[in-house]
């Protein structure tokens, strides 16, 4: 079994050049339909740290128009930085405070603070896929659900932050123009969370690996299948996800996905990145949707030259 205590700091790494240390937390206000992220990743062996917080809403979904957006892709690593105790040159800061439990987030430029504390309330999860694609971007990935506490302040005007969230952090080789479609969601609740990575274009994706964790015991999921039921402008809108984990369980959940901010901070791809309400058993349960596509492809979506759903 892997130890999982490896997943808060750098893994052991190959010397390709696009060897990748990646990190991220999500956080919402569901009742505002706002979302956000605080990504990162290194590549230690170019010396860089890539990486943001964003916030959206409807009101505008670009990096130009949303409540926030900073990707900075050309920083250097900071010296003696590991995964999760850093600070990056726009910033942000991330401090562990209890190892694989709970972690300090702070930012603060351009009229945008973050002050924020991560709490898990479930185990990590290991994202293992037979699918060669998967293996060869993310050597070890882990997923685990939590809960994000304390306010962002976006210019004089302050949101406080109580909400559910998952985590991930991974490392391997990853090129990410080599990405084909799909999506990567989830879901969480008081009790219970799920997370699923499914592959495909057009309206049946098949999952490759993610979690049930349900009455206190964690199993991965063995098969899944996303259907999207309504399309949106650049993505789903409402979708029926269905799977099957180790310990037997299934599960049957239907997503409300909104529009999403259009992120490209990924090279040769773009994700639309989605507040996800989701029902199971009659349970709400909020996450996210991230739809991923290579880049071209995604320009004639939203040029109108191919259906979204293509």
């Amino acid at each position: 079994m892997t130890d999982l205590s490896m997943a808060d700091h750098f893994g052991p790494r190959e010397d390709n050049p696009y060897w990748n240390e990646s990190v991220w937390f999500s956080f919402s206000i569901p009742e505002r339909r706002i979302h956000g992220l605080i990504q990162y990743y290194f590549r230690p062996n170019m010396g860089m740290l890539n990486g943001d917080p964003a916030m959206w809403d409807a009101s505008g979904r670009w990096q130009w128009n949303a409540l926030y957006y900073n990707w900075s892709h050309l920083q250097a690593m900071p010296p003696g930085a590991d995964k999760f105790a850093m600070t990056a040159r726009n910033s942000l800061s991330v401090e562990t405070l209890e190892p694989m439990q709970r972690y300090a987030i702070t930012y603060d430029k351009e009229g945008f603070a973050m002050d924020l504390e991560w709490q898990a309330i479930g185990p990590m999860h290991e994202l293992k896929t037979g699918d060669p694609g998967q293996q060869a971007t993310a050597r070890f990935h882990i997923e685990q659900p939590g809960r994000m506490k304390g306010t962002v302040t976006r210019h004089g005007e302050v949101f406080a932050i109580d909400c559910f969230s998952m985590r991930d952090t991974s490392f391997g080789a990853r090129e990410y123009e080599s990405l084909a479609r799909g999506g990567y969601f989830w879901g969480i609740s008081a009790d219970s969370s799920f997370h699923a990575l499914c592959m495909g274009a057009g309206t049946h994706a098949t999952s490759i690996g993610g979690f049930i964790w349900k009455d206190g015991q964690m199993g991965s999921l063995v098969s899944g299948r996303r259907e999207v039921i309504e399309w949106g402008d650049l993505g789903p809108a409402k979708v029926l996800f269905e799977g099957t984990d180790t310990l037997g369980r299934a599960m049957r959940a239907t997503g409300i996905i909104d529009p999403g901010l259009v992120f490209t901070g990924y090279t040769d791809h773009t994700v639309v990145w989605s507040l996800a309400e989701w029902d199971w058993d009659g349970v709400t349960h909020w996450g996210d949707s991230q739809e991923f596509c290579p880049g071209e492809h995604f320009r004639r979506i939203a040029r109108g030259e191919l259906r979204v759903s293509e």
